[in-house]
């Protein structure tokens, strides 16, 4: 797998494998690029396998595989991969679980792909139990990140304490260009959010390489801006700590599924494929065809009010009671 989200919507498969094999030997591959996220499968799987795009190490991965003799792989892509086609080629598996695409001759057993367009790649992956005769609507689902007391200790005392009701956490990193929505676009949003709801102590992060952008939109507006953390499980706790959370389409979206932080998401439009929304998550998308710079912020707003009145609607209480009422 390349990419941290794609380790994150693949825990309930491994979950609910683990449950069905708890003594079987489970162990992942995963690449470079996302060997962060490894925290999010220990619990269930054995080890994990991490390769980089070298000849060399291809070549020294594939001779470890072939020594392990597995029994199946699972192709845990729902878009051909020439990795995992590769993989499955020369790991000496006598058995290879994938989901039925273009590219999908080697599998020995690929269960149907669900509608892109309509349904969240997380029941997409699902049905990857259904050849080990396991029904995927039996199977809960939801994402989860195991954070232990101690990192979340760590995460509030890196935020402080939290001098009023909620706290909205807005993240500014997209991992590529077409992801990122702009310093000025969140400081509209910040600061009208600051004027409208008194309730909000904002928190401004992002990745390490973001962290001057991150303390550049904090200085403008007067919101918080949280220092760069070492470590995903970090960041993932720091995540744990909002009640709402603003965001472009990465990762994090995911993070914040683990525990159902109410969400909005900023993204590219496709009407080929859905959007890998917050699973069973609160929130609420915001696209455009143009991509994730061209979302005007009048359309946030009304996103984050949305949701908002939605989640953390102010029952007004009458100014006097009832007559014969108890005080």
């Amino acid at each position: 797998m390349e990419r941290i989200g794609d380790v994150l919507v693949s825990v309930p498969v491994l979950r609910s494998l683990r449950a069905r094999y708890p003594q079987g030997r489970i162990d992942l591959l995963v690449s470079r690029a996302n060997l962060a996220v490894r925290d999010a499968v220990l619990p269930f799987v054995d080890r994990v396998w991490c390769y980089d795009k070298t000849v060399r190490s291809a070549l020294g991965l594939l001779r470890e595989l072939r020594r392990a003799h597995y029994d199946v792989v699972v192709d845990l892509i729902d878009n051909p991969s020439a990795t995992a086609q590769l993989v499955i080629r020369w790991s000496g598996a006598p058995a290879a679980v994938g989901l039925l695409h273009a590219e999908s001759g080697l599998y020995t057993h690929a269960a149907a792909v669900l509608d892109r367009s309509r349904v969240h790649p997380v029941e997409r992956l699902a049905q990857l139990l259904l050849p080990f005769g396991i029904d995927p609507a039996s199977e809960s689902l939801d994402l989860a990140y195991p954070l232990t007391p101690a990192d979340i200790e760590t995460a509030e005392r890196t935020l402080g304490p939290n001098l009023r009701p909620l706290r909205l956490g807005v993240n500014l990193s997209g991992r590529e260009a077409g992801k990122q929505w702009g310093s000025a676009n969140y400081m509209a949003v910040v600061r009208h959010l600051m004027s409208k709801d008194p309730r909000f102590v904002i928190s401004i992060c992002g990745s390490p390489d973001d962290a001057t952008e991150v303390r550049r939109v904090a200085f403008a507006t007067g919101a918080q801006a949280v220092p760069p953390r070492s470590s995903l499980k970090e960041f993932a706790a720091i995540v744990h700590q909002f009640d709402l959370l603003l965001t472009p389409d990465t990762a994090v979206v995911h993070l914040a599924a683990a525990w159902k932080v109410p969400t909005v998401a900023l993204y590219h439009s496709d009407p080929a494929i859905a959007p890998w929304l917050p699973y069973n998550t609160p929130h609420r998308a915001v696209a455009d065809p143009g991509g994730i710079p061209a979302i005007p912020v009048d359309r946030v707003i009304a996103a984050m009010e949305e949701l908002i009145n939605e989640r953390f609607a102010v029952v007004a209480l009458p100014a006097t009671l009832p007559s014969g009422s108890n005080r």
